[in-house]
């Protein structure tokens, strides 16, 4: 971590060229960035990577390479809005691989189940940190999967309170934006794809089991025709993130299926990756 330890000793901390260019080659999804657009997510990194602390976790070696990357696909949903929107982040920890978290759900009875499940990310909300897997930020067998773009949305998200699908509106930058028409639509959708999913699932055997081969295959085959990863319809705030991910890493599937969330996510992150 030489580089990184050079940042804060720096009045202008500039990430040197190669490493810049290893980041872009390692994520495709930013070649549809013109030069001008590359060079003000640069910056932006560098302002991230100056504001927030970066740490590894259960022994994982925190390099520059690691850092660069992840602040990168952190700015990108900033790149034309602002960095303080992540003013509510303590910093960001990165695990080697999926960590354990607590869980907590309140069934139709009223009765509070808690478990632990292993996670790929968190993003932790009054003030907390984004937490990543390296090993699943690193995924790319998952067509639109992107924890690290998920994590940061869901930080967007938690600006100004919990996370509910509803980012905050700044005046500057989402005058075009009408909350309530906003709130219908991703309503609307999120149910709609809860009801796809469902029927999704009501198709695979009552044995389902993931460890099968043609268990999974049946599962990739059905629901590899959704155009986000089923995980969206858990809950509101995720659809969001989730959409978000699909938007900006492979947003065509989206805008056939949603175009009018696709419309808002542009109006909001005020970036359009089809154009």
């Amino acid at each position: 971590m030489q580089w990184l330890r050079q940042l804060f000793t720096r009045d202008k901390p500039q990430i040197p060229e190669p490493l810049w260019q290893d980041c872009l080659e390692r994520l495709p999804f930013l070649d549809r960035l013109d030069a001008g657009e590359r060079q003000r997510l640069k910056l932006l990194c560098e302002d991230l990577l100056a504001r927030k602390t970066f740490t590894g976790a259960a022994g994982f070696e925190l390099t520059d390479e690691v850092a660069v990357l992840i602040a990168a696909q952190a700015a990108l949903p900033v790149l034309n809005l602002t960095l303080d929107l992540y003013d509510d982040m303590a910093g960001i920890i990165v695990y080697p691989s999926a960590f354990v978290i607590p869980q907590s759900e309140m069934d139709e009875a009223g009765v509070v189940h808690e478990w632990h499940e292993p996670a790929s990310g968190e993003a932790v909300h009054a003030g907390g940190a984004v937490v990543l897997s390296w090993e699943d930020a690193q995924e790319s067998n998952a067509p639109g999967y992107n924890v690290v773009i998920h994590e940061f949305a869901h930080k967007l998200d938690m600006a100004r309170g919990a996370a509910n699908g509803c980012p905050p509106f700044l005046a500057a930058f989402h005058r075009e934006i009408v909350p309530a028409g906003w709130r219908q639509a991703f309503s609307a959708a999120y149910q709609d794809f809860v009801r796809r999913v469902d029927a999704l699932e009501a198709r695979l055997p009552e044995d389902y089991d993931d460890d099968r081969p043609d268990d999974a295959a049946l599962y990739d085959e059905l629901f590899g025709e959704l155009p986000l990863d089923p995980y969206a319809a858990r809950h509101p705030a995720e659809f969001f993130a989730v959409a978000s991910e699909a938007f900006f890493v492979l947003p065509q599937p989206l805008a056939e299926d949603y175009p009018e969330i696709y419309r808002l996510l542009a109006l909001y992150y005020r970036q359009d990756p089809l154009r």
